[in-house]
């Protein structure tokens, strides 16, 4: 039986409101960096558009495909692939109330997930208000009172000016180009639902191509976002592709950057902070109703863990079970070898239970 710790559940929510606090102080607060600009730069005179995906239709995609993905996952496992090996995983408690194992997983693995949101954001508005690069309507949305309608010396860089446009909000975007926020967000999202439905589901959902499909559709997801975002390049114009849909909100180079920042950012939240593969939770293979058959791990993990202990000889004749209802444990079934019988050498290959050193199964 594992207690839950009160204390350590307050933390965890502190520790996410301070990671938050700086993003709404960088909205709220901050200015971004006045950059110059040259007069002539065809690059920032695109025509102002609306988005295609808005921040707010992001923001609810984003965190509502990834919760549902990960709530129907763990509803699936506990109701379905585990019910008859329900002692093999450990039991919680909250002082005098039981947890069930399902509030505990969601718990986990969705607060990993808006950590890895806040982790993400942060480094995207830490380079915008630092970087301060306009976007691609610049120009028309600032209207600079000077190298707007006349460009005088095309080389000329502009440090001086005083923006004349008349929505306020739009001049202040217009100046948080670099890094697309919604590309780095949008990958970031798909990474890390990638990574966890590729290690909780550990078997085939009716069909193999369950998962990759749904693998698949976040990326695609993720590559239209980055996609809407970008400008056409001037070079394209030797081209006849329709560039009719793109929202002018970035440069090429900001999405490029978004993306591998936002990639990077979900896969070192999902293996290395969040540890998604150390939390897999594999159950043996069933049998019948009350007897689990202990599944196979890869030959070199065994080898590595029984020379920890001594292990150098492996009979093959073994199967180690475990009795659901039997108070005695773990039991050693073997088929009638040697090293089965009383009074004989017995090195058999143990496989570790789930469960750490000095635990043991609720029932």
């Amino acid at each position: 039986m594992v207690e839950l710790s009160i204390s350590k559940i307050v933390c965890d929510f502190a520790v996410l409101v301070v990671c938050a606090i700086p993003l709404l102080i960088f909205h709220e607060f901050v200015t971004p960096y006045k950059r110059g600009f040259y007069c002539d730069d065809e690059s920032i005179r695109y025509p102002y558009r609306g988005s295609t995906v808005s921040r707010q239709m992001l923001i609810v995609v984003g965190i509502l495909i990834p919760c549902a993905l990960i709530i129907a996952t763990e509803v699936f496992r506990a109701v379905l692939w585990e019910k008859k090996c329900v002692h093999q995983f450990k039991a919680y408690r909250c002082r005098q109330y039981n947890v069930h194992r399902l509030i505990v997983r969601l718990y986990v693995f969705i607060g990993y997930f808006f950590l890895g949101i806040c982790f993400n954001q942060l480094l995207c508005d830490i380079a915008k208000y630092t970087i301060g690069r306009q976007r691609p309507h610049f120009m028309e949305v600032c209207k600079p009172n000077i190298g707007y309608n006349n460009c005088a010396n095309d080389h000329k860089y502009i440090t001086d000016y005083v923006c004349t446009g008349e929505n306020k909000y739009w001049i202040h975007e217009s100046q948080l180009s670099f890094y697309s926020g919604h590309s780095a967000f949008s990958f970031f999202a798909a990474w890390y639902t990638t990574f966890y439905l590729q290690a909780r589901l550990y078997k085939p959902l009716y069909s193999r191509l369950v998962v990759p499909v749904i693998q698949f559709a976040l990326f695609f997801g993720a590559f239209y976002v980055a996609y809407t975002r970008i400008s056409k390049p001037a070079y394209t114009s030797l081209y006849t592709a329709d560039w009719s849909s793109l929202d002018y909100k970035h440069h090429w180079s900001d999405v490029l950057v978004g993306s591998i920042v936002g990639s990077a950012t979900g896969i070192i939240v999902a293996l290395y902070v969040a540890e998604l593969f150390d939390k897999r939770e594999i159950p043996v293979k069933e049998i019948d109703e009350n007897v689990c058959q202990f599944g196979l791990m890869e030959k070199q993990i065994v080898e590595a863990e029984e020379g920890k202990i001594g292990v150098t000889d492996r009979p093959v004749t073994a199967i180690r079970q475990i009795r659901a209802n039997d108070p005695r444990g773990p039991s050693m079934i073997g088929t009638g070898s040697a090293t089965d019988r009383p009074g004989t050498s017995n090195n058999m290959s143990t496989t570790p239970l789930l469960y750490p050193s000095g635990e043991t199964a609720s029932h």
